[in-house]
């Protein structure tokens, strides 16, 4: 009988299924860890598992990386959401919350982000991936637009910055690896002043995860990717398959590469679709002999995995978490039991000239908190000009779309009215009428995002509407009662995910997701509940898209 590998140290249970956990490391050995996913949320959660502040997005919060950006001995964190939203939280350590520094917004999807002195200059660019088939590169966390634009056939899926040792090449490249939905694969460079495409390979499945690390315990890096067709792939440095890994009937969505009991040999970690969690490891120098060390299951697909360190006794835990609304942490029972390995180190990390990082420490300072949905912008700019004169333009000038913004105002509209701190904005009267307000002391006060609580949303009257959108904004209220009406009806066709089995066993084939989505719909079901019940149906292979003829949506193989 096999016995037991690994210990399950703790287990948290999430509002909504998580796509992204990351864990922010700060002075003294303290960590942090955020989490999100479907319910819009970012969750900060200190060391005794305790939720202390959150951040509302307008879109799933979809990926995060953590990194030191000023040099300050504590992590920042990068945030990429599903309505392009990509932004820079700070962790304010003393009053343990997460303040916006940076934001940009994409027109769609950011799928990936990574951050690194890609460059080599000293200074951190900040780099995402996003559905509209782009890979954005910015200078720093002042930049208002990215530096350098790459364009791809299909999403980018992938991303990550790393050292690696190319033959031609006496010092090793910090390489930029890129995965997309088509297959492809990228190792990009900055050499002349301009990211240039060192070599890419195309295996004709979607790239799940990208990660670099020495696997094959050489001392030299190699490139391990997950992909669609249930296998884990290891590269060398040229992009040259070296071996691979069946994972079987889960397909590896997520990677972690760390050596995670103690023996110098970094393990792969993958979580995958049907809810294994599987440990690889090599337990010989120079070796392609990956075996599988052990495995757990959960009983929906994983996410996410990282880790953190434990600090009494110094070891690694993994972390994981995904549509089971559940994130995990374990620990390898064989920590320090192992002969450790005496890896060479072949790769020299060359020495950076680093920039001042003082100077950066105290611009980020003055910063104010940047919102992080539409609505905080809202209350930021009724704080800030304290009447409703151009709000559409300002919204439209943050990257919000018309539809977004009108979507917004239907919402508020159906919750009747905004209380803001102590100050309560009759939001739809005309621009031009004058805004009651609290003394000029007390808004100020209040203007500091830092010292304020969360908005309390309740009813509102509205007057009438906004300009310069009347028609539209008229349009969109009025019919806003059957935009959400759907809400609060009941199916009686049984459950979400029955309902959406019994009409792919009938309908066979349905070309388009809009199809698909409203035919649902009348069953009593939101677009939002749609949504997200088809993406984890698909997760769990129940349903797929087939791209033989008749092309279309069925219920999986």
């Amino acid at each position: 009988m096999l016995r037991k590998r690994y210990q399950l140290n703790w287990m948290f249970e999430c509002p909504d299924a998580v796509l992204t956990c990351s864990v922010l490391k700060c002075q003294d050995g303290i960590n942090f860890l955020v989490f999100g996913g479907h319910d819009k949320t970012l969750y900060l959660m200190d060391e005794d598992k305790k939720i202390i502040d959150e951040r509302s997005f307008d879109g799933w919060c979809r990926c995060t990386y953590p990194i030191d950006l000023d040099g300050d001995g504590c992590d920042e964190v990068l945030v990429g959401a599903g309505d392009g939203n990509f932004m820079v939280l700070k962790l304010n350590v003393e009053k343990k919350k997460l303040v916006g520094i940076m934001r940009y917004k994409s027109s769609k999807r950011i799928t990936c982000c990574i951050a690194g002195d890609f460059t080599q200059d000293g200074n951190i660019e900040l780099i995402f991936g996003s559905e509209d088939k782009s890979l954005r590169i910015f200078d720093d966390i002042k930049a208002k637009e990215p530096k350098y634009v790459l364009y791809y056939d299909s999403r980018v899926t992938a991303c990550t910055l790393s050292f690696l040792k190319l033959p031609d090449s006496e010092d090793p490249i910090y390489g930029l690896v890129v995965g997309t939905k088509n297959g492809l694969v990228q190792l990009i460079q900055f050499q002349d002043k301009m990211p240039d495409i060192n070599w890419q390979r195309n295996f004709n499945t979607q790239i799940n995860d990208v990660k670099v690390g020495d696997v094959t315990n050489d001392g030299f890096n190699e490139i391990i990717i997950s992909t669609d067709d249930s296998y884990i792939k290891i590269l060398n440095s040229e992009g040259e398959p070296i071996t691979e890994i069946q994972t079987d009937d889960g397909r590896p969505i997520s990677l972690l590469i760390e050596d995670i009991d103690g023996d110098n040999a970094n393990e792969i970690v993958a979580g995958c679709a049907d809810g294994s969690l599987k440990v690889f490891h090599n337990p010989s120098l120079n070796s392609q002999d990956f075996e599988l060390k052990w495995k757990t299951k959960v009983s929906t697909s994983i996410k996410n995995v990282c880790y953190c360190i434990e600090k009494q006794q110094n070891l690694k835990q993994i972390v994981f978490g995904g549509y089971d609304r559940t994130i995990r942490n374990v620990t390898d029972f064989e920590w320090g039991q192992k002969q450790p390995l005496d890896i060479p180190q072949e790769i020299k990390i060359p020495e950076i000239q680093e920039s001042k990082k003082e100077d950066l420490i105290a611009e980020i300072a003055k910063i104010k908190d940047i919102p992080s949905n539409i609505r905080e912008h809202i209350f930021a700019i009724l704080q800030e000009k304290e009447h409703l004169k151009d709000l559409m333009k300002d919204l439209t000038e943050l990257g919000y779309s018309e539809d977004e913004i009108l979507e917004e105002f239907a919402l508020l509209k159906t919750q009747k009215s905004v209380i803001y701190e102590k100050v309560t904005y009759p939001v739809w009267s005309l621009p031009e009428e004058e805004i009651p307000k609290e003394t000029p002391e007390e808004v100020k006060a209040e203007v500091l995002i830092e010292e304020q609580p969360k908005p309390k949303v309740q009813p509102l009257v509205i007057e009438k509407p906004v300009e310069p959108k009347k028609e539209k904004l008229r349009a969109a209220l009025e019919s806003e009662t059957k935009k959400t009406v759907s809400k609060e009806k009941v199916s009686v066709g049984g459950s979400l995910e029955e309902v959406i089995l019994a009409y792919l066993q009938e309908q066979k084939v349905v070309a388009t997701k809009a199809q698909f989505i409203n035919d649902i719909k009348v069953k009593g079901f939101s677009n939002n509940q749609i949504e997200k019940e088809i993406a984890i149906l698909k997760e769990q292979g129940k349903i797929q898209y087939s791209r033989a003829k008749p092309k279309g949506w069925c219920v999986g193989e």
